[in-house]
């Protein structure tokens, strides 16, 4: 039922028949719920793509096409089911966070740049690093252990590692940047 309410004042607020600090906002316990669902799946997010850079390591131990296969069936899926879905959830629960809290979307520099930085990367994963994955699993369903010489997989893999490295490291600083809110100061004319 509170769902139904507030999709109702969000469209009411588009409209401009009421405004945000007319707005029923959430109650402590309610944040510390969306709080909570926004950490782990923020920390799903970062775990899996931690996993998921840290598998390629495995590659030098394969000894059939079958097993490179495999490995990247196992990385896609991680990418899929886990990664993806976390990413959403982070994405829904932030913005609802933002939405009906007092922290709303663009108050605070280090919120813009969450914004930023969580849109981005959901973004490029979309653009880059699924195709990237879904051609990987390809060449090593044709190719076999083969895979592992051919210049495409190779430039996949690579393109996929670090791309993977600078977005999880960005979320890894979102996190230190979400703790410590980091505040431009500013100077008074007195």
């Amino acid at each position: 039922m509170r769902v139904i309410k507030i999709h109702r004042e969000f469209h009411l607020m588009q409209l401009g028949i009421i405004n945000f600090k007319q707005m029923k906002q959430l109650t402590v316990k309610q944040k510390k719920w969306l709080k909570s669902i926004h950490l782990i799946a923020a920390g799903i997010w970062i775990t899996t793509g931690l996993v998921m850079f840290l598998v390629h390591f495995m590659s030098g131990d394969l000894t059939s096409g079958d097993q490179v296969h495999l490995l990247n069936k196992i990385i896609y899926f991680i990418d899929m089911k886990i990664l993806v879905p976390s990413a959403i959830i982070c994405l829904l629960t932030g913005w609802m966070y933002s939405h009906l809290t007092q922290w709303g979307y663009f108050k605070h520099g280090w919120m813009i740049f969450k914004w930023i930085i969580t849109v981005l990367i959901i973004v490029l994963g979309t653009v880059f690093s699924e195709p990237w994955i879904s051609n990987m699993v390809k060449i090593s369903g044709d190719l076999g252990l083969d895979a592992m010489h051919n210049s495409d997989y190779l430039w996949y893999e690579r393109s996929h590692n670090i791309l993977g490295v600078c977005m999880t490291s960005t979320l890894i600083i979102a996190v230190f940047i979400s703790i410590f809110k980091p505040k431009k100061s500013r100077k008074k004319n007195t």
